[in-house]
């Protein structure tokens, strides 16, 4: 691949000419890659608006991927307003397709208060969707959770579990806050 200079000579031009032309032809993946080099690419000029178009198309063309980067850069405002309404439809769209970290970023509106109503109980359970689906950082977020009682029960039996469970899929925070907790 030109993008990743895998075989070939990294030609970044080349890339984006290549991607460009596959994005057109309606290939949901080069729509994906060409939203990536706009938003993450050393070596390509940042441009969010065009990284939002793309990942938008690759969205609706059923990536789910896309959907995400799509909700977090409403979420963030990334060369645009916030928008949380937005980023949370993005989000709840991505979570009913199995994909955690969206269950994650969600929980953590609703937890924070960023664009709902602060309530750690309904980011709890957007936490436990996400952690049923193996996402480390919703376990460990539950975990801490667990310490302080927030949203849900306080219980260090319940934190250790769900720190260890974070650990065991490689969340260091995780494993630290454990080691502390010794």
């Amino acid at each position: 691949m030109r993008a990743h200079g895998s075989g070939l000579r990294l030609d970044l031009d080349k890339a984006m000419e290549l991607y460009q032309r596959s994005a057109e032809l309606g290939w949901p993946q080069a729509m994906f890659n060409l939203g990536f080099m706009y938003s993450d690419v050393e070596g390509i000029p940042q441009d969010w608006e065009k990284a939002l178009y793309w990942y938008s198309k690759a969205a609706e063309a059923g990536n789910i991927m896309a959907l995400y980067r799509v909700g977090v850069i409403n979420e963030e405002g990334y060369g645009k307003d916030v928008d949380y309404k937005a980023a949370a439809e993005a989000y709840e769209r991505c979570l009913a397709g199995g994909y955690p970290k969206a269950g994650y970023r969600l929980g953590m509106m609703h937890i924070e208060g960023r664009g709902f109503p602060k309530s750690p109980t309904k980011g709890v359970k957007y936490l436990v969707k996400a952690a049923d689906m193996d996402s480390p950082d919703a376990m460990c977020q539950l975990g801490k959770l667990s310490l302080s009682g927030e949203g849900m029960v306080k219980s260090e039996k319940n934190a250790r579990a769900w720190l260890r469970r974070a650990a065991a899929r490689g969340s260091d925070e995780a494993a630290s806050i454990l080691e502390g907790m010794e």
